[in-house]
């Protein structure tokens, strides 16, 4: 099963258990229920769902949310609880954006209090430094394979720079390599360690909390490992349903849009 949140109208945020075998048509929704809080959706699903069905449930795939985690401990004392491999290598990424951030703040605060006189410099690529920093965003996101030779370009200088960048982006790599590889819980347990030990060496105050929140979960992080499963199909049926919200022009009826979804995907 996968627990996920999406927002219908106004800020209305509902709760979507899924189930993967239905593959995003009939027999994918499990339960919606429109609340966020952990206690009411304990209540909801244990007072509807009997607990011989609860125990069939062996694996729940959720994002990092304490709140979701404990929804499927909860519910689902049998299965095993895993978080999104994606959700968390994006908690990592975010990390690495803000010192991008941080770097390109200060240069422009430098700038604010240089001589206007004199041309900013620019590089073998035709771009300043802040056009560099500002235009690398998404660049750090990917792996070197993907880039195009502008990217590489640009990227060349911004490492060059700022080795603070260069090394957080290996080691965003290197997080992405062990997810990729099909090896035990156990042994992800050992890497991981490892890779903890060389993000904390890097001594930035932006990758504490990150190490702090994966260290705090890695039981449910290296959970992945045992049969690889993701909240991409949550996802994608968060997907639907906004594009089915787009079709609708808005969710007017509440009432009528979850029956609806029930009839096409219940």
């Amino acid at each position: 099963m996968s627990l996920d949140e999406t927002c219908l109208n106004n800020g209305g945020i509902w709760t979507f258990l899924t189930n993967k075998d239905g593959h995003g048509g009939r027999g994918t929704l499990a339960a919606a229920i429109p609340w966020t809080k952990s206690d009411e959706i304990i209540s909801v699903l244990v007072g509807t769902m009997g607990k011989s069905l609860r125990r069939k449930v062996k694996e729940v795939t959720c994002d990092l949310s304490p709140s979701m985690m404990l929804i499927a401990a909860e519910v689902f004392y049998n299965a095993h609880v895993v978080n999104d491999r994606f959700h968390v290598q994006q908690v990592y990424n975010e990390a690495v954006d803000e010192i991008r951030v941080d770097i390109r703040r200060k240069l422009i605060a430098e700038d604010n209090s240089s001589d206007k006189s004199e041309p900013p410099i620019t590089y073998s690529n035709g771009e300043t430094k802040r056009q560099i920093l500002a235009r690398s965003k998404h660049t750090l996101m990917m792996s070197q394979n993907k880039w195009t030779d502008t990217r590489r370009h640009r990227a060349n200088i911004l490492f060059k720079h700022y080795p603070i960048l260069k090394a957080a982006y290996l080691l965003a790599m290197e997080l992405r390599r062990i997810f990729n590889m099909k090896i035990s819980p156990t042994k992800a347990s050992g890497k991981m360690d490892k890779w903890y030990e060389k993000v904390t060496a890097l001594d930035n105050n932006n990758f504490r909390s990150v190490i702090k929140t994966f260290r705090n979960h890695a039981p449910t992080i290296t959970n992945y490992f045992r049969r690889r499963a993701t909240n991409a199909s949550a996802e994608a049926f968060n997907s639907k349903v906004k594009i089915f919200r787009s079709q609708m022009h808005g969710v007017r009826d509440r009432g009528f849009f979850i029956f609806r979804l029930v009839k096409l995907y219940a």
